[in-house]
């Protein structure tokens, strides 16, 4: 199959180590990446100089859960397999979504698009797939949508939702028909180590969601209603205070609002 990695031109670790682990294990594909450019941070030295003297002042737990997303990250970089752009057709966009990217797509014609760390895509972008444009989410979607979906599954006390799910991408967030999805086995410890864990379960999951989309043949089935809720950006202290507790939950699923979504999922003929 033609498939294209819809990327960043500075891919996070998680997307590397997806991206390395396809390749290697099915190098029968063929490859393209579109590599967004990432955003240029101009900040001046006064600024930087602020930033350091506020981590020094505050020892308050406010910056935990950036310091163990680093750790993190380099803790997932010794499981990449590396990836020679240059054996690759390869693109720079301006911007997720852009007219750049649409070109290249028209030109290689993808069977999937793998959205990798470049954004949200609109339906200019993920309707140039033959098969499917497809996205592999870190949480049991539709029913945990949004981003840090273990942080917060494990602050709410729903070990059950700490999983990993590659489907569709439709014009809403996480809601698109289910290709595979897998809860992670014995998701306890600490948050680095449950992370970490469900990332390495998540490139397989991307693999065999692959194989399926390759034997073609499917349908898409609904399989009713499910409560969904939507989880944006972590609390640092929040974070810091279930860190404190050798991360025990703090809140229960009950306090938190939720919508009905529906669950389709895809299926053989």
């Amino acid at each position: 199959m033609n498939v294209c990695f819809y990327t960043s031109q500075r891919p996070s670790a998680s997307n590397l180590l997806n991206i390395g682990y396809l390749a290697h294990q099915r190098p029968n594909h063929n490859y393209s990446f579109i590599q967004v450019a990432a955003a240029q941070e101009n900040r001046s030295f006064k600024d930087r100089l602020k930033d350091m003297y506020i981590k020094a002042r505050f020892n308050d737990g406010r910056f935990d859960f950036h310091k163990d997303s680093l750790l993190l990250e380099n803790r997932l970089m010794g499981a990449v397999q590396p990836v020679k752009w240059s054996d690759f057709q390869c693109t720079a966009a301006n911007a997720v979504n852009d007219t750049l990217s649409e070109d290249f797509l028209n030109k290689v014609q993808p069977d999937v698009i793998i959205q990798a760390g470049a954004g949200i895509l609109k339906q200019n972008i993920f309707s140039k797939a033959k098969v499917a444009t497809i996205n592999l989410h870190h949480g049991i979607a539709p029913d945990i949508r949004g981003i840090h979906s273990t942080f917060w599954c494990m602050l709410y006390g729903i070990p059950e939702k700490i999983g990993v799910t590659c489907h569709f991408i439709d014009e809403h967030l996480d809601t698109g028909a289910v290709i595979m999805r897998n809860v992670l086995d014995r998701a306890t410890g600490s948050f680095i180590d449950v992370q970490y864990a469900n990332y390495l379960m998540g490139r397989d999951v991307l693999v065999n969601s692959m194989d399926i989309l390759e034997k073609g043949n499917l349908k898409v089935v609904g399989k009713g209603q499910v409560k969904s809720y939507y989880f944006g950006v972590p609390d640092p202290f929040l974070y810091y205070a279930m860190k404190k507790r050798n991360f025990h939950p703090l809140m229960k699923i009950a306090q938190k609002t939720f919508k009905m979504k529906d669950l389709n999922v895809v299926e053989p003929l």
